[in-house]
């Protein structure tokens, strides 16, 4: 008994507040589709730059220790043994960190490229799709959160019912536009900053690999994959008595 007269109350408070504010509150939905736009970009730039940024910083922070190292060397007069073995352990770093990324960017990018297998929809359409069901699992946390029983949860639940459906706002419909007004505008935002990152940096490390390192393999007197091998030629000659850094210096 309580229900229904819950419900009906709520029925009618949905109807009245409709009646009343429908208007404002559907021209407020409007205005935060376009709101919804700076905070989403803003959310997307710090997680861009923070992915991208922990992926890069390693690379520079390689290259740092790679031109240090040899400037240390210079200054020290080392021998050049000493630098190729030293060169070759950050050479062999930088490529280990290599694979563990594009180990890592597999791993999160399978599930997207399966999503995308599946359903075969263009990029704006698809990133649409995530964002539609990203918008609805929140109002539906957010509805599950609201009190589950008594005269109170009951008249609120249908007051927010009805007006959904007086409003043309439903779940579903919000969702839908708040997606169908994010997705381009983030996607295009989201090439934008990658392209922004990472095109001056690839320039920066594509510079140092064809112009500079060259440079220091040619002091060390060892090749690009030599130089990477050389640390573990040196263990192993060391710990089995074998030849094995002479025959990489070998001339082919």
């Amino acid at each position: 008994m309580m229900d229904n007269a819950a419900g009906f109350a709520g029925r009618q408070l949905g109807e009245w507040v409709a009646g009343r504010w429908g208007t404002p509150l559907r021209e407020a939905f409007e205005d935060g589709k376009g709101l919804s736009g700076p905070l989403a970009r803003a959310l997307l730039d710090a997680a861009v730059v923070e992915q991208v940024v922990g992926v890069i910083w390693p690379s520079f922070a390689l290259l740092a220790a790679l031109l240090g190292l040899h400037a240390t060397a210079v200054w020290l007069d080392a021998p050049v043994e000493l630098e190729r073995i030293a060169t070759g352990l950050i050479v062999l770093a930088a490529l280990g960190w290599t694979a563990y990324g594009v180990g890592m960017a597999a791993h999160f990018s399978a599930p997207h490229l399966r999503f995308w297998w599946v359903t075969r929809l263009p990029p704006g359409r698809q990133a649409r799709l995530i964002l539609f069901h990203l918008i609805r699992d929140q109002h539906h946390r957010l509805r599950a959160a609201l009190p589950g029983g008594g005269f109170t949860a009951t008249l609120l639940r249908e007051a927010l019912a009805t007006l959904e459906r007086r409003l043309g706002l439903s779940p579903d419909h919000a969702a839908f536009a708040l997606a169908d007004h994010l997705a381009p505008m983030l996607l295009r935002h989201l090439l934008e900053r990658v392209a922004l990152l990472v095109l001056p940096v690839a320039a920066a490390l594509l510079y140092y690999r064809f112009a500079i390192y060259p440079g220091l393999l040619a002091y060390t007197g060892a090749g690009a994959w030599t130089v990477a091998l050389y640390p573990l030629a040196a263990l192993t000659d060391a710990v089995l008595s074998t030849d094995w850094r002479a025959a990489l210096l070998r001339p082919s």
